[in-house]
This record gives structure tokens, C-alpha cells and sequence, in this order.
């Protein structure tokens, strides 16, 4: 996992990238399509109730005569109804469609995730892997002494309850000041390409409903019901 381009782990964390991108942005356009459908059906509402309201007025005040104008309000506040029933029909396909696709981005989010983790962890464990063969000789050196020295110095093995194994305390203190090191060490991201391309943390899954990402239940409920609605909506279909 020298370079990107020769990584598979990393190949497939791209694609997986990729495609939750393009969920998410699926998401997005039907999220707006939706507002934008509410926002003409509470227009095509109002001026349905306006037309009304002025059609009623005028049709009183002629005494019910028919005049041309009048006929052209009476098409245009039925048309503002029958235009605010659509928009009421194609926001409740919308949201239908919209439950779908969250029900796949938490797919492909989890996906994405599951892809991150497995690319991080090969690259870690390889890197790991390396150091180990390759540990300094001066630092073998130094906890070899160190080792013979505990172990001269060990005491109480067979009396003291509280008694540590030399291995131990030395795994302790080498762990510690390792662990300590890395910890104000800084990583320089322009000399790490492989790190860079997947990213040091967990994907940030913007947007997703995580409710169902963390719900297995949650989501098997949500997908019965829509199989349901879909069932019903076909056989109401099927009867027209």
C-alpha cells in the first residue's frame, strides 16, 4: 500500500466513497424537489382561495349571470384546486422515494465505513509490521540490559502478592514512554499519500439518519412497511 494506485484496499474505499457521495446527492435533489413541491402547493392553495373568494363575490354581485370573465375565474380557481391535489400526489411519491433512498444511503454509508476501516487497518498493521522488522538495534540493545537488570534485581517473587514479572514491568515502562512519544508526535500529511487518499478518521456521514444506521430493527421495520405500502398502492392501482 506503498501509493494509492497500488492499493485494492484503497480502491475499493474510492468506490465506496464514490457511490455514497452519489447517494447523498440523490438525497439531496429529491429533498429539494420536495420543498419546492410545498412551496407551489401553498402558492397554487392561495390563489385557489383567492380566486375563489373574488369568483364568489363577482358571481353575487351579477346576480348569477355568466359573463365570459367570470367563466375563464371559475376555470382558474378549479384549476388551482385540481393543480394543489397534484403537487399534494407527487410530494407523497417524493417522500415515498425519499424513504427508499435513505434506507440505501445508510447502505452505502455503512459501506463506506466498513471500507475506511479495512483500508486503515491494512495500512496500519503493514506499517507496523515494517517497524517491527526494523527495530533499532540500539533500542534491542537497551531493553536487553534493561530486562537483566529487573531480573537481577527481582524481588519477592515468591512472597509478595503485589509481585510483577520483570517482562511485565518492562512491557509497561517501554509502552508508556512509545505511547507517550506517539502521542506528541505529528504526522506531516504532504509525505503521507496512502494516509492522506483514506483519511486518518472514520467517514463523516453527513445527513445520514443515523437512528437507522445504528438500528438493524429499525431499518428491517422501516423496509416491511414500505414493501407494504407498495402492496397496497399496486393492488389500488390494479383496481382502477
Amino acid at each position: 500500500m506503498s501509493t494509492p494506485e497500488k492499493s485494492p484496499a484503497l480502491k475499493r474505499l474510492a468506490d465506496a466513497r464514490t457511490a455514497h457521495t452519489a447517494q447523498m446527492m440523490k438525497i439531496n435533489d429529491i429533498t429539494t424537489a420536495i420543498a419546492r413541491s410545498k412551496k407551489e402547493r401553498e402558492a397554487a392553495i392561495e390563489n385557489g382561495k383567492e380566486a375563489e373568494t373574488n369568483w364568489r363575490t363577482r358571481f353575487r354581485d351579477l346576480r348569477g349571470a355568466i359573463t365570459p370573465e367570470l367563466r375563464a375565474e371559475h376555470s382558474q380557481r378549479i384549476a388551482s384546486r385540481e393543480l394543489a391535489e397534484e403537487f399534494t400526489g407527487l410530494i407523497e411519491e417524493l417522500e415515498f422515494e425519499h424513504e427508499g433512498e435513505t434506507i440505501n444511503a445508510v447502505r452505502t454509508g455503512r459501506a463506506y465505513v466498513d471500507a475506511h476501516s479495512t483500508a486503515f487497518t491494512q495500512y496500519v498493521n503493514g506499517q507496523w509490521d515494517a517497524a517491527m522488522r526494523n527495530v533499532s538495534p540500539t533500542l534491542v540493545r537497551a531493553i536487553r540490559l534493561k530486562l537483566l537488570l529487573l531480573k537481577l534485581n527481582d524481588q519477592g517473587r515468591h512472597t509478595d502478592p503485589q509481585h510483577e514479572e520483570p517482562e511485565v514491568i518492562l512491557a509497561r515502562e517501554v509502552g508508556k514512554l512509545l505511547t507517550g512519544k506517539a502521542e506528541d508526535a505529528r504526522l506531516d500529511m504532504d509525505a503521507e499519500p496512502v494516509l492522506s487518499e483514506m483519511g486518518l478518521y472514520r467517514p463523516a456521514l453527513t445527513d445520514v439518519d443515523m437512528r437507522l444506521y445504528n438500528s438493524p430493527c429499525a431499518m428491517h421495520l422501516l423496509a416491511q412497511g414500505r414493501k407494504e405500502k407498495l402492496k397496497g398502492k399496486q393492488q389500488k392501482e390494479s383496481k382502477a
